[in-house]
């Protein structure tokens, strides 16, 4: 399991310390969970996304969306009915489908949940694992939970790796036989095989993952140590001043900006 969500780019991002970015991340997701207005949350999305553009490229900045792409549809399709205050736009006989307070509320969850998506993609990608962990401890974590996030990071990119390659199997399996190109039937009725076939691959990881576990030392009463250590604090002084600049902005936007 090493698999691994750092995704080599460019931008001043990959040499920025992962604690004042962590310090970050965390109020940008409290920020996008209380802007109540389409306006600021659209500017806020525009920025991190124009982030993983000039980071990652263009191409992997419309990754957060794509991922989360059905939840945004369902979103779309399911809140204004059941929020109709505000003047009526749109009646179905006698009940209300549509009206404009459901517009703007629909728009602020659509951006609300591609902004946290995007901002944990653009972290997650422009900082290695070993390095969050490193900020996790150095900011109070105990090593068991550190530990924890360790093996949650490494393991669920991992299952979907395994998840493509087992697809990729069955597919050549089925390759000539004419049921590659089935209808939703089809596709619905081979899923159960794939699933069938990770959860085998996942209880054989179970010996793996146990002497992993063994081998960094987990249950040991000693002290914990580290090949690598993260810079002191004052060596970051101008990357955490940095940071709380950025956010009294953006919290005097939010602030004063008319909704």
């Amino acid at each position: 399991m090493i698999t691994e969500t750092f995704v080599r780019g460019r931008g001043p991002l990959y040499s920025f310390d992962p604690r004042p970015k962590f310090i970050l991340l965390v109020y940008l997701v409290v920020l996008f969970l209380s802007v109540s207005s389409a306006l600021i949350a659209g500017i806020l999305v525009l920025a991190v996304l124009l982030l993983i553009w000039g980071s990652l490229g263009f191409k992997k900045s419309w990754i957060p969306v794509k991922s989360i792409l059905p939840i945004l549809i369902l979103t779309a399709v399911l809140t204004p009915p059941f929020n109709t205050e505000g003047s009526v736009l749109l009646n179905l006989g006698e009940h209300t489908i549509l009206t404009d307070g459901g517009v703007r509320l629909t728009l602020v969850l659509i951006l609300r949940f591609t902004g946290i998506t995007s901002v944990f993609y653009l972290f997650f990608s422009t900082t290695r694992t070993e390095s969050f962990i490193l900020a996790l401890r150095s900011l109070g974590l105990p090593y068991r939970a550190a530990l924890t996030v360790t093996i949650s990071l490494r393991y669920i990119p991992d299952m979907f790796n395994t998840y493509h390659r087992i697809t990729d199997a069955h597919k050549l399996r089925t390759a000539g036989t004419g049921r590659e190109n089935g209808g939703f039937r089809h596709r619905l009725g081979s899923l159960f095989p794939v699933l069938i076939s990770i959860l085998i691959h996942a209880v054989k990881t179970i010996p793996s993952l146990a002497m992993a576990l063994d081998s960094k030392g987990l249950g040991r009463a000693n002290p914990r140590t580290s090949c690598r250590k993260l810079e002191p604090w004052m060596a970051i002084s101008r990357q955490l001043f940095l940071t709380a600049f950025l956010m009294t902005v953006l919290t005097a936007v939010a602030v004063l900006l008319p909704l």
